[in-house]
């Protein structure tokens, strides 16, 4: 009997992620995406698809496919459950492919029970500078820095009336998702910050505290709102919003606040500064690749121990704690030195719209793959 060869693989890409997924890393899916979609690269996108969680993003539903075809394979799916991923899809998903993991991480050292996932790709892509010092001295692999591109389309009609916010006023706003764990994402700064740069009847300012997916953990929700409880210009949004829900919102206030410990990129931050915002945000980790004094605000901070093990953010390892007394000195520059905001605010645009691009970071992608002769 003659024996069949198997069909060769077509040039390209397989992007597998969280594709459909409301949350960080169906979003660093999504977004590179868009990214190969600049190029001339073929590719398709594998929806991997996680139980309880919200995945009614359909925008690159287009582009799926049910199996890989291309040579190609991009995992934006992180170490913690790659070796769980890499048992579902089967060898055969991997086997004759160069495998790329695209992976996230917010603090200096890698933890250790990720080291195995290392084994099963061929390359590692990270987001920022950040992350890739982190992940680089942990592995021979090789480490390649490819940011998100950022591009943010706002749906017309959607004003501060549709989320029941003042008009009369310059609006901070502050986000974050209890998934991320609110230790590292430190919302609770953001609200001291405020409270100390203006009085709780303040009628000229406001705080808009935006938190996605709140039903992950009602106690934090309760401590935020303990918090804010005898502030009236403090105003809380924590019904579920899609996406185009969320640029309108960063649209339509004045600044974006993010006093974080760490982030692995800080994408709201870059999302803002695309529509022209200008951002205060800890000057410290992944955000430090897009923000600077001339295009934003960052904050000063300390390096510190972490406390105690939150979630996957160990004892062992450090996090900057922001400066909460420059916070509240930023924030009120914002207040009374417009033309000076306006300024650093165009800068910040001009930085994200020429450095991050769909067009720039698609060039990136592409000189990796010929570099690496798959295209």
């Amino acid at each position: 009997m003659q024996k069949t060869e198997a069909t060769p693989l077509k040039k390209g890409i397989n992007l597998v992620g969280y594709a459909r997924a409301e949350f960080g890393l169906g979003e660093s899916c999504r977004l590179a995406a868009k990214s190969i979609q600049s190029t001339n690269i073929p590719f398709g996108i594998i929806n991997y698809s996680l139980p309880h969680v919200k995945s009614l993003d359909f925008s690159w539903k287009h582009k799926e496919i049910t199996a890989p075809i291309h040579d190609v394979n991009i995992f934006h799916i992180n170490p913690d459950v790659f070796p769980t991923a890499h048992k579902q899809l089967g060898h055969q998903f991997f086997n004759g492919r160069y495998n790329i993991g695209y992976w996230h991480w917010e603090l200096p050292e890698l933890p250790r029970e990720w080291y195995t996932s290392f084994k099963l790709v061929d390359e590692v892509w990270v987001p920022s500078s950040f992350v890739l010092e982190s992940v680089s001295k942990k592995t021979n692999l090789p480490v390649t820095r490819i940011p998100h591109c950022i591009q943010v389309e706002c749906p017309e009609g959607i004003s501060r009336e549709y989320f029941n916010l003042p008009t009369d006023r310059f609006l901070f706003l502050s986000m974050y998702d209890p998934r991320s764990i609110q230790q590292r994402k430190n919302p609770v700064a953001s609200i001291q910050a405020f409270q100390k740069a203006f009085s709780k009847d303040d009628s000229s300012v406001g705080l808009v505290l935006k938190i996605n997916n709140s039903n992950y953990n009602l106690a934090e929700v309760n401590q935020i709102q303990h918090l804010i409880r005898d502030n009236r210009n403090i105003y809380l949004i924590n019904q579920s919003l899609n996406r185009g829900e969320v640029n309108a919102l960063i649209q339509s206030v004045d600044c974006v606040v993010s006093l974080h410990r760490s982030e692995g990129f800080g994408l709201v931050l870059a999302e803002a500064m695309y529509l022209g915002k200008p951002v205060i945000g800890t000057n410290w980790s992944g955000n430090t690749d897009f923000m600077n004094a001339d295009n934003s605000y960052p904050v000063n901070y300390t390096l510190v121990p972490i406390k105690r093990n939150y979630g996957p953010y160990k004892h062992y390892q450090i996090w900057a704690e922001p400066d909460i007394e420059h916070a509240v000195y930023l924030m009120r520059q914002l207040i009374f030195n417009q033309t000076q905001c306006n300024l650093i605010a165009r800068k910040g645009q001009e930085t994200i719209m020429t450095y991050f691009s769909p067009n720039l970071i698609g060039n990136m992608i592409e000189k990796r793959l010929t570099e690496l002769k798959f295209i």
